[in-house]
């Protein structure tokens, strides 16, 4: 968010953005400093005059209960704001809620001018379950800045070991136990992969990896960003995604912004960006038999790659740039003004 702040003041739009959170594994101490730092700015700005609108990004946990007091205190305060989801599972997760927790939920999403969401799976829920109205739920995508903008995609050279690419944390919902479960398949079939793991670790796999013997299709970069991450896609020939569930995965739009064809799952928010058959090959999650027989379809033919790598990056340039999501999320701040 923080670094679109230009591209809104291009559009007529003054933003000014706080954290409410510190980033990393801060003590407790510092984290509800910078909480109450949040809303001190926030207050300091609204006795100043100078809100009009409050946009609130949530994700759930501890994301959640911060986003609901600001929610409280922009309805005490009478500042129209927007919530701005960021879960894919969010609205069934708050329906498994206890009463208590479900009210206040229900108040910050009711109260909110706009409800913006990520999917048409999670409009879907929200209206149905009766949870947002439908004249109150916007659709908006993610949208990514163009790390080609300066520079025309790197032309990928065959070679005899074909390079997979994951990027998100390492955990169960990420699919990555079924990922290991379709390489030692395609392995034991004879493939040669290449797969490295970038993310923070929810799962420590390495042992199992040995066990397996992967050691030497499988391995882990840990966080990367900037340069490296460049690197990382400019070197990749197949972006995997194999997850249980998502919001509107970042590294999707960016592996699809650098032309990678893409192997994933056909849950919500995924199929919001990526055409099976046409941008790459969706396969139902928890599947390792389907996900690999997607996987061997990709490294057995080149010329699939690049085309399903082309249609990614075009379908990345007319549905999901930064500029896409930010005349979107624009008008909505208008509308909810009635200006223009």
């Amino acid at each position: 968010m923080s670094e679109n702040v230009n591209l809104y003041k291009d559009g007529g739009v003054n933003v000014n953005f706080i954290g409410s959170a510190s980033n990393g594994e801060d003590h407790i101490v510092r984290k509800i400093f910078y909480f109450l730092r949040a809303i001190f700015l926030l207050l300091r700005e609204f006795f100043k005059s100078n809100v009009d609108v409050v946009h609130i990004h949530s994700a759930l946990k501890g994301s959640l209960s911060r986003k609901i007091v600001f929610s409280f205190i922009c309805l005490i305060l009478r500042i129209p704001y927007i919530f701005h989801v960021h879960n894919g599972r969010f609205f069934e997760r708050y329906l498994s809620e206890n009463s208590v927790r479900r009210f206040f939920i229900r108040r910050a999403l009711s109260g909110a001018k706009r409800v913006v969401v990520l999917s048409q799976h999670m409009r879907n829920i929200a209206i149905d379950s009766g949870t947002v109205r439908s004249d109150q739920c916007a659709l908006v995508f993610n949208g990514i800045a163009d790390p080609l903008s300066e520079s025309p995609p790197r032309i990928r050279t065959l070679n005899d070991t074909t390079k997979l690419v994951f990027m998100g944390l390492i955990s169960v919902e990420k699919g990555i136990p079924v990922l290991l479960d379709a390489v030692e398949f395609l392995t034991n079939q004879g493939e040669i992969l290449d797969v490295c793991l970038y993310g923070e670790k929810d799962l420590d796999l390495e042992g199992e990896v040995a066990s397996r013997n992967l050691g030497k299709s499988v391995t882990f970069g840990g966080w990367i960003g900037g340069d490296d991450k460049q690197f990382a896609f400019e070197h990749a020939d197949i972006f995997v995604l194999p997850s249980r569930s998502e919001g509107f995965s970042v590294a999707l739009l960016e592996a699809m912004a650098y032309g990678l064809p893409i192997v994933s799952t056909s849950i919500p928010g995924v199929v919001d960006a990526i055409r099976n058959g046409v941008d790459g090959l969706l396969v139902p999650a928890d599947n390792a038999s389907a996900l690999a027989h997607a996987i061997r379809k990709l490294t057995r033919n080149s010329s699939l790659r690049a085309r399903f790598g082309n249609a990614a990056r075009h379908r990345y340039l007319n549905n999901f740039s930064v500029h896409k999501m930010i005349r979107e999320v624009s008008l909505i701040y208008f509308d909810v003004l009635n200006v223009g």
